[in-house]
């Protein structure tokens, strides 16, 4: 079996078969409809560690609330943090609120080393945005891309992460400019829809006909997640909640020792407050990090 790094031809059925199905069967969501750099970020940065179908619900309103890296960088802590209430995970607003700050003061970066030095953008999300607003040829390789690459390739699971950046890169530049967004989408679609963890559909696969994992999927190991009932994520978040639907997103810590263990309160507040989600201001608890000092004449 040639080496899928460097067989052009094997590649290139691969982009075709992949975009042709794209182009007619794939789930509608608002962000697949921009190749705005500043919505790919939020949707990008909102997708991690949360559903598609709950981020389609959320996405629009927040694009709405804020709708220019300008407008978030604006908004207060507090502000950004009730829009972002129930998505989980809340330290990501305020590291997209300090990336939309940056790309405020100095513009958008370009290309993917630069795109990394944004606050909370890692590899997989500079390469994100720079394939889908700005059309570099890059792979973008999460979690359901990494699944159908090793399967249709034959590879090891345990295929070394840089060998796939660059059977994803070399997928992605062996096409034409103008269809960087579309391939994108295309990669992340199939391994989501199509080329599942469980229960593959190989049957409507199209790809299937030269895939050597067809009828037999590997299963890619993947890290399992703890339980999240009765977690310190879950106690966090029960704070953070009744914080962003609190009169002034204020709270007294006898209120906040009635949501979680009492025992627990303590380092959970610290937690919150080492993460810049909460501050305490004489004997309440504030959403929000602690407001910064103002600056002095002459500074």
């Amino acid at each position: 079996m040639a080496d899928p790094l460097t067989d052009g031809s094997a590649l290139a059925r691969v982009r075709s078969s992949l975009l042709s199905w794209f182009a007619t069967d794939h789930r509608d969501f608002p962000w697949r409809r921009t190749t705005d750099p500043y919505a790919v970020l939020v949707s990008e940065v909102m997708l991690q560690q949360t559903q598609a179908s709950r981020i389609a619900e959320r996405f629009p309103i927040f694009m709405s609330r804020f709708p220019t890296a300008a407008a978030l960088a604006a908004a207060g802590e507090a502000e950004v943090l009730v829009a972002w209430s129930g998505l989980g995970y809340n330290r990501r607003a305020l590291a997209l609120r300090r990336a939309a700050r940056e790309v405020a003061r100095h513009g958008w970066p370009q290309g993917v080393a630069a795109l990394e030095r944004l606050p909370g953008i890692g590899p997989y999300t500079a390469r994100a945005i720079a394939s889908l607003a700005f059309g570099e040829p890059v792979g973008v390789v999460d979690t359901n891309v990494r699944r159908w690459l090793v399967r249709r390739f034959g590879l090891r699971a345990d295929r070394p992460p840089r060998d796939l950046q660059v059977l994803a890169d070399g997928l992605a530049e062996a096409g034409h400019r103008a269809d960087v967004a579309p391939w994108t989408h295309a990669t992340m679609e199939f391994g989501a829809s199509i080329c599942t963890a469980r229960n593959p559909r190989c049957n409507i696969c199209p790809i299937s006909d030269e895939c050597p994992s067809r009828g037999a999927a590997t299963v890619i190991p993947v890290p399992r997640q703890a339980a999240f009932a009765g977690s310190d994520r879950a106690h966090r978040g029960a704070i953070l909640r009744a914080l962003t639907r609190a009169p002034d997103q204020r709270m007294t810590m006898r209120v906040a020792r009635g949501l979680v263990p009492p025992d627990a309160v303590g380092r959970l507040v610290a937690g919150l407050e080492r993460d810049g989600l909460v501050h305490r201001s004489g004997a309440r608890l504030v959403l929000g990090g602690a407001p910064e000092p103002a600056a002095t004449i002459g500074s």
